[in-house]
């Protein structure tokens, strides 16, 4: 069943199953361990909380408010026009505990949670200790990516993770099930009875078309004896057309597919748009790898090459894929709006799109400024927008009806 199962993911969920099945120790087996209390560190536990609260007006913006960057511990301990901000092993006695505890900082709506403030006073009471040396100097308006950030779990190559033993009792048929028999054993929990082959059918033809099955293909399925009974239903739900229509449309919603321009009450019908529709129906169907899917949809008019006309059916869907790329809302057909304006948007919905689906990070935070909680910086920001800048050019602006081939 694991094989047919990573199949019928293969391309929309096949990413986060890999992912899931590659580091058990991030998901299943970490909910069980109780690892020994450590010390808290500044990269660790501190850093973090500033990041997102406070280097906005101490560290990264153009000017140190009240003189102080709390972008280091060392800079803490110098601290600014106050003082020192922390005096280690005496929480009472820090500057920085006084100004949050108090609700003077930060001078905003949200303040610190009770449980951040009890991480700091920790920290500092446990002597203020970091991870490693840090920087001579770091300076003004920029953000480290500290190694602490670069080590975080989203971020690492994935690895393939040995298979837990099982015993006979834990019923596990599969990897999967290897794995979640093991988190059940220590928590004195099992699986629950096997489904009914009637809720089998059904639960299958659900997941995989999205439409239960008829009283006659449920019966036929009840009464098929055969021990591959169930490899072989799940084989014709993927290779009827239905799959690739149900499990497409996840895909669709990621790339925020839409029959219309949005943007201005006028909401212009885009015609064409059902081709990209379409090409990720065949996609699906085709069980295509998932590779090969995005890069057809990042670079399906480089593969396809020019001229364009008398494509063959394999090149057409390359230059078709890249309806993905013009998935975001797009105005600049519209009269009376800021046309500068509206292209920028297309740009910027368009990194959203890309990064979100293809990356797994929102990296629009960094559009005005490094990113509060994931370690992205406006510099970077705009590296990946010059990737898409040739071509689209806002100043050599092509508006939608204007971009058939």
């Amino acid at each position: 069943m694991f094989p047919v199962l990573r199949r019928a993911l293969s391309i929309s969920a096949a990413s986060a199953l890999l992912w899931a099945l590659a580091t058990p120790d991030v998901s299943v087996a970490a909910t069980s361990r109780k690892p020994a209390k450590a010390a808290l560190t500044f990269e660790k536990d501190v850093r973090p909380i500033l990041k997102a609260q406070c280097f906005e007006c101490h560290g990264e913006g153009e000017k140190l408010k009240g003189g102080i960057d709390l972008r280091l511990r060392r800079t803490l301990l110098q601290g600014g026009e106050s003082g020192p901000a922390i005096i280690p092993n005496k929480p009472t006695k820090s500057h920085l505990v006084e100004l949050i505890r108090s609700g003077e900082m930060p001078p905003r709506d949200k303040k610190l949670t009770p449980e951040q403030i009890a991480i700091i006073e920790q920290w500092i009471a446990e002597g203020a200790k970091v991870e490693r040396e840090e920087p001579a100097a770091l300076p003004v308006g920029t953000m480290e990516i500290t190694a602490q950030e670069r080590a975080h779990w989203s971020f690492q190559p994935i690895k393939q993770a040995p298979v837990p033993e099982t015993k006979t009792r834990d019923r596990a048929r599969t990897p999967v099930d290897a794995f979640l028999a093991t988190a059940q054993r220590e928590r004195k929990l099992s699986f629950s009875p096997d489904a009914s082959r009637l809720s089998l059918v059904r639960r299958a033809y659900l997941d995989l078309t999205g439409v239960p099955p008829s009283p006659e293909d449920a019966e036929k399925f009840v009464n098929d004896s055969a021990p591959d009974a169930y490899e072989k239903l799940i084989d014709r739900l993927l290779a009827s057309p239905q799959y690739g229509e149900r499990w497409g449309r996840h895909w669709l919603d990621v790339a925020g597919y839409a029959d219309s321009d949005g943007y201005t009450d006028t909401d212009t019908v885009r015609p064409y748009a059902y081709k990209y529709r379409d090409y990720v129906i065949r996609s699906f169907n085709a069980d295509k790898p998932f590779n090969q899917f995005l890069t057809e949809q990042l670079a399906g008019d480089e593969l396809a090459g020019v001229p364009y006309p008398n494509y063959a059916p394999d090149k057409l869907d390359q230059l078709i894929a890249t309806g993905f790329l013009r998935m975001g809302v797009d105005g600049t057909a519209s009269g009376g709006i800021d046309q500068d304006l509206a292209r920028n948007q297309v740009i910027t919905d368009t990194i959203k799109i890309v990064s979100t689906s293809v990356l797994g990070l929102s990296v629009g935070c960094a559009q005005c400024h490094d990113h509060r909680y994931d370690p992205i910086t406006q510099e970077d920001y705009y590296r990946m927008r010059a990737i898409f800048e040739p071509g689209y050019d806002w100043k050599k602006w092509r508006n939608p009806n204007q971009r058939l081939v």
